[in-house]
């Protein structure tokens, strides 16, 4: 989803009082198995399905942050997550009546052990899939538009790509 006059406000810095902007960070975790790649999809507690995120906290950096909202959320330590390729998510949604304007930054982490402890305050249930089943389950369009940005990136053969059968 285009968002014009919302990216004309962030880059004049007039975002009008009828308008709230939301930052949040997070990783999009991929494991290889066999040559199969799987993308790690949370089930939010508002019911939809996307990808781990959540607020920074303090002075966190982006992507202090989501390192950190990834372990949280997923109980998941041993990741790595790139820190020099980021990947950006627009959309809008409307709270108590008031739209808000809502941008993620992920990161990829590459992960070697499957094993999930979802954070059952945030998150209902987890799953593995590979990209078909990805796209199916992805509950938003611009969540599935950044799956196929990460897949692309990750079938570039970018040297800063390390996948587990690579290593």
């Amino acid at each position: 989803m285009q968002l014009p006059y919302f990216n004309y406000c962030l880059h004049s810095g007039t975002i009008p009082v009828d308008m709230t902007e939301d930052r949040s960070y997070g990783v999009v975790a991929v494991y290889e198995e066999h040559g199969t790649i799987y993308y790690l999809l949370v089930q939010h507690n508002a019911g939809h399905w996307a990808f781990p995120k959540g607020h920074a906290e303090g002075s966190e950096t982006p992507y202090e942050a989501a390192c950190r909202e990834f372990r949280e959320e997923t109980g998941i330590a041993d990741a790595e997550i790139m820190r020099d390729k980021s990947f950006i998510e627009k959309y809008s949604y409307i709270r108590k009546n008031n739209r808000v304007y809502k941008t993620v930054k992920y990161f990829i982490g590459y992960v070697t052990n499957k094993a999930v402890t979802i954070q059952r305050e945030e998150l209902k249930a987890y799953k593995w899939a590979e990209l078909s089943e990805a796209e199916a389950t992805i509950s938003f369009g611009e969540a599935r538009k950044l799956l196929f940005e990460v897949k692309q990136f990750i079938e570039s053969g970018n040297p800063a790509v390390h996948l587990t059968e690579a290593q």
